[in-house]
């Protein structure tokens, strides 16, 4: 017999699996060297974590593994344990290292096949995109052997040194297409970013998981770190077909890797859910909170972005707080207990700490966030944050 789980049980088993479930509890010890491998754990459970917004990724990890810093994320990224990159649905991740290869090997077909319609549009033939790819490869080759990599610029100069006339609007296709076809991957932190370096000299010990296999590993590692889901929300994430989410759905049923809920109260595909048994087994994952927790959540976090569905996180009527004119920029946010109560912001004078923004008729209570704030400015190297209220500002309709 399927169980059954109220809404209540949803928020709160995905919660746990998200990783932000007691994120206020320091570990027993936090070297620089511990920091890293826990910052490269994290980011091997989550499978991918969205990386459009650099500061904002790094955060990501840092409220999941508190007692780390930015500095452990560098040093991650140096190790060659996680690596920027676009895994899926052409959107930039941070990833495992083992595992980016395999990801792109299972999705790439859905984003790969209109690259040959942009670079029409862009004015860029397939030779050039051959001579582009090869001198890139080229200027790559042996930097990681070194622990260095190109920027962007620099990466573009190795064009212009090589007589290629190109455009400016050429670059960003042309980097994506590198990566995206597990060709270079962004490595070692030098300077604002991480660098690009060549897949092959970088990464070591990659998984290989190939179709039935890698499909089943999608949706498990997916449902591990996301609580219960639906097809639809894998089909989101990976940018598959709901076709494909299904099958692979039922290839990790099938292995005992997921089993099937029922949302209490709500017919139809709507209310089928899949989770991991382990998540389901475990009586904190369901057990009401005693005491509520306030997080100050990056922008872009999983908590929204791994889900199509969120209204069990974000009342829906609040989405164009969080997503203004519908850009496609996730506002960084303030959550209680799991449901998102406003935004967040630094201030745009040094010292000035975080100002909140709460959403109509919210209560954000400020000494209850000032734990997540503290944890905020260790990871940064700062002193606590002041935290002020913004006067909420209405949404035109």
């Amino acid at each position: 017999m399927t169980d059954t789980i109220t809404a209540a049980e949803l928020l709160r088993l995905r919660m746990r699996a998200l990783g932000l479930t007691g994120a206020g509890a320091e570990p027993a010890d936090a070297s620089e060297a511990d920091g890293a491998r826990r910052i490269a754990a994290v980011a091997r459970r989550m499978l991918a974590t969205q990386g459009q917004d650099w500061r904002s990724s790094r955060w990501a990890f840092g409220v999941r593994a508190p007692g780390t810093g930015i500095a452990d994320v560098h040093a991650a990224f140096d190790a060659g344990l996680i690596v920027r990159s676009w895994p899926m649905r052409g959107t930039i991740h941070v990833v495992a290292a083992e595992d980016i290869g395999w990801m792109q090997r299972a999705t790439s077909h859905r984003v790969l096949a209109g690259a040959p319609k942009r670079r029409q549009f862009l004015g860029m033939s397939d030779a050039v995109l051959d001579r582009l790819v090869d001198v890139s490869l080229e200027a790559l080759t042996g930097l990681a052997a070194e622990g260095r990599g190109l920027d962007r610029d620099s990466l573009a100069a190795a064009w212009t040194d090589a007589g290629i006339e190109w455009s400016s609007n050429w670059r960003y296709h042309l980097i994506w297409w590198l990566c995206q076809n597990g060709l270079a991957v962004f490595g070692p932190v030098r300077g604002a970013e991480p660098l690009l370096v060549r897949a092959d000299e970088w990464i070591h010990d990659a998984r290989d998981l190939e179709g039935d296999d890698a499909l089943a590993e999608l949706a498990a590692g997916y449902a591990v770190a996301r609580g219960p889901v639906r097809e639809r929300d894998l089909a989101w994430w990976t940018g598959l077909t709901v076709r494909e989410a299904r099958r692979a759905i039922a290839l990790a049923t099938e292995s005992g890797r997921l089993v099937p809920l029922r949302l209490d109260a709500v017919e139809g595909a709507a209310g089928a859910l899949w989770v991991d048994p382990e998540l389901l087994g475990d009586p904190l994952s369901r057990a009401a909170a005693e005491t509520s927790e306030w997080l100050l959540l990056p922008a872009f976090d999983e908590h929204l972005l791994g889900y199509t569905d969120r209204e069990a996180q974000l009342d829906p009527e609040h989405l164009d707080r969080i997503l203004p004119g519908r850009n496609g920029m996730f506002l960084a946010t303030v959550v209680a207990d799991g449901r998102v109560l406003g935004t967040w912001r630094r201030g745009t004078r040094k010292g000035a700490g975080l100002e909140l923004s709460p959403f109509p008729e919210a209560r954000i209570d400020l000494g209850a966030l000032e734990p997540s704030a503290a944890r905020w400015g260790a990871f940064h190297t700062q002193q606590p944050p002041v935290l002020s209220l913004a006067e909420t500002v209405a949404v035109p309709s």
